[in-house]
Formats: C-alpha cells, sequence, structure tokens
C-alpha cells in the first residue's frame, strides 16, 4: 500500500478539498499524495483536464476502452446530470492513472453510490506505478463516499481487470456478480458464425428476409435521432425501464465517429434500430441501446439488425461484436435471445466496497430482493 504522506479532504471546507489549506481551481484540487510521489487530483468535472490529456492514458492503459473516454463521460455529465467524481494520478506532472466515477442513486432505496462508471463500464486505468497508484486511489474513495452516498462500485468490461483482484479484496472491496456480456468473434467470418448460430436465430433471419425491408446505416442527426429516441422512448416504457433522456443522445452526438446508428423498415414504416458504440481501441462493436417496438417482433426486426450490423463489422475490420449487458441467468428472455447468436458467454466483473455502516443495512435488503444473486 502506497504510504499517505497528506490527505487534504477536509469535512469543514465549503467545497470539502484543498491543498494545504488552499484552493487550487474550483473543479480540480489535489486530495491526497503519497511518499512515493504520486498526487491524486479530483475532477468535479471532465473539462476541468483537456480531452487530449484525459485520452491519452485511456488509450496507453491495458483496459482502457471507449467507456473511460473523455467524450463518453463528457456525455453523462452534460446529458444525464450525474455528479462527477473523477480521480486522476500523477507523477511529475505526468498523468499516470485515471479512476472515472459518477454519483448516481441506487434504485428502489434513498441511497446512493459513488460508481465506476455509469451508464457503461469503468475501472481504474494506470500507466505505471500500478500497485501505489492503485491503493492510492482505493485510500481516496472513501473520502468521496459521504451523506447518502454509501458505496464504490467498480463496473469493469474488460476480464484483465481481474489481475487488480487481490489489491481490491485487500483494499476492502468484495466481488458481486450478477450480469453477463456475449461476445462474438468475427473473425471467424459471416459463414462460420452464422453456422455458430441456434436453429432458432438462423430461422429468424431467414423468415424476416422473406418480408418487404430495409436496413439503413444512418447518418447522425437531430432528425434522426430523434426518430431512434422515439422508438427508444417507446420500449423502455413497454419493459418498465429507466429511461435517459434525449439530452443524453444528443450529448452523444458529439462523439458520431464512434456511433453507428442502424435503422430498419419494413414495408416502408420505421421498425426501429440499433445506437452501436464503435470501440477503435478494443476493435469491438458495443450493442448498447435497441429499440424495436414489439409490434415488429414476427417481422425478425431485431435479426435482421443484428445480422447487418455484424456483417457490417467483418466488413469494417472490427474483431469483436459485444451484444451487451444481460442478466445472468438461462431463464432470462433476454440471455436466451443473445445466447442464439452463439457469443462467448463473459461475466460482468463488478467489485463493491461499503463507505458508510448504512452499506451493510442496504446489502442486507438487497440479498433479500435478489435472493440467488
Amino acid at each position: 500500500m502506497a504510504q499517505t504522506t497528506a490527505a487534504t479532504i477536509s469535512s469543514e471546507s465549503s467545497n470539502g478539498i484543498s491543498k494545504a489549506g488552499t484552493d487550487i481551481s474550483e473543479s480540480a484540487r489535489t486530495v491526497r499524495t503519497s511518499a512515493a510521489g504520486l498526487e491524486v487530483t479530483l475532477l468535479e468535472t471532465i473539462r476541468a483536464t483537456s480531452a487530449s490529456r484525459w485520452n491519452a492514458v485511456v488509450e496507453r492503459a491495458t483496459c482502457g476502452s471507449i467507456f473511460h473516454r473523455y467524450e463518453w463521460l463528457e456525455a453523462i455529465e452534460d446529458g444525464l446530470g450525474y455528479t462527477p467524481r473523477h480521480l486522476v494520478v500523477e507523477k511529475d506532472g505526468n498523468t499516470i492513472g485515471l479512476l472515472p466515477n459518477f454519483v448516481v442513486d441506487i434504485e428502489k432505496t434513498p441511497f446512493r453510490r459513488l460508481s465506476s462508471a455509469y451508464p457503461g463500464f469503468g475501472g481504474p486505468l494506470v500507466t505505471t506505478d500500478a500497485g501505489d497508484s492503485l491503493s492510492l486511489l482505493a485510500e481516496t474513495v472513501p473520502d468521496l463516499c459521504t451523506g447518502r452516498t454509501v458505496v464504490h462500485q467498480i463496473r469493469a468490461l474488460d476480464t484483465k481487470y481481474l489481475r487488480y483482484n487481490d489489491l481490491l479484496q485487500s483494499e476492502g472491496y468484495e466481488p458481486y456478480r450478477r450480469e453477463c456480456r456475449f461476445v462474438l468473434d468475427l473473425t471467424q467470418g459471416y459463414d462460420e458464425i452464422r453456422d455458430g448460430m441456434s436453429k432458432t436465430r438462423r430461422n429468424g433471419i431467414e423468415r424476416g428476409r422473406d418480408a418487404d425491408y430495409e436496413v439503413v446505416e444512418e447518418e447522425l442527426t437531430p432528425s434522426t435521432v430523434g426518430r431512434f429516441y422515439a422508438a427508444y422512448e417507446r420500449v423502455m416504457d413497454r419493459v418498465g425501464g429507466d429511461v435517459y433522456p434525449r439530452s443524453f443522445f444528443e450529448r452523444l452526438s458529439a462523439m458520431r465517429e464512434r456511433l453507428l446508428l442502424m435503422t430498419i423498415r419494413i414495408d416502408g414504416e420505421y421498425a426501429g434500430g440499433f445506437l452501436e458504440l464503435l470501440d477503435e481501441q478494443r476493435s469491438s462493436i458495443h450493442g448498447f441501446f435497441a429499440a424495436v417496438p414489439r409490434e415488429y417482433f414476427d417481422d425478425h426486426a431485431s435479426e435482421l439488425l443484428y445480422d447487418q450490423v455484424i456483417r457490417w463489422g467483418i466488413e469494417n475490420g472490427y474483431e469483436t461484436y459485444d451484444f451487451g449487458s444481460t442478466n445472468s441467468s438461462f431463464e432470462n428472455g433476454v440471455f436466451r435471445f443473445k445466447e442464439g447468436f452463439g457469443g462467448r458467454l463473459i461475466p460482468i466483473l463488478v467489485w463493491e466496497r461499503g463507505c458508510s455502516p448504512l452499506w451493510r443495512v442496504l446489502k442486507t435488503g438487497r440479498s433479500l430482493y435478489w435472493p440467488h444473486r
């Protein structure tokens, strides 16, 4: 563990953070230093640093992904209004580590969690001095969890985060597994991928092709985003899911070169679409927003969209297609549907660390709500 020589978070300050009693700025403040010469800075907005400086670390780090990128975090901050609590590790003036965080509500409770990150995935990124950097970040996190914020959660995309498991557990983090993803290897080529699909998925694609349909790669404009959002809103209302505001999708348009909007028309009518994230660093397409209304299920609109996105990914040189999160239960309908495309099942790695005595009470209640998870 890194030896802490100065912890400068003060509950008596109006903003809670100072450096030797002096404010650095309104939105970026040093909160901890170590004997190893490392310094942790808290960013209260992603704009407290530059995109180039932040993304340089994301691109160098082993586990960096599109969800760590400046543009994604900016869209969350502006479009969803979640409170940023990003941590940056520096050594000799160089940024060597990042831990993106947002304060978000815990469903069905009055409490909040500090999440790295949500929506999407996060976790610490370090490029050097890994042990000291991670320990220093872990020592800083509890100071960010005040009031109704009772737990820090790391939700990791890359299974390489398992390399940090022992260190995280030594710092009080507990593994928590209840979600998974299916990831399809696009380097196989389309014919082998199709052969690996279940009979039900193959039949769905073939039957869908019998209809009068058209799949279109859309340019991201206010009109196309608005039409997609209308379908997305209908779908989320039907399934009882949280509906992200339109402002979030509008902010995502700022990273349009990393988005793929694929829509489908059946008998000339708009039948929904997929908004995919293009993670060039990982050579992966990440299925994140699906918006196909129920009335087009019998037309196999979803199968046709997945089929076209898979073909698009192969043609454009991507190595994997990630179907996105699902509950880890073979009885779940979404799980079975995605499983039918033949992807590899990968657990989503989550670690949680209680930062308040209230967390034990909340965790006990959750075990009753989700008795098998």
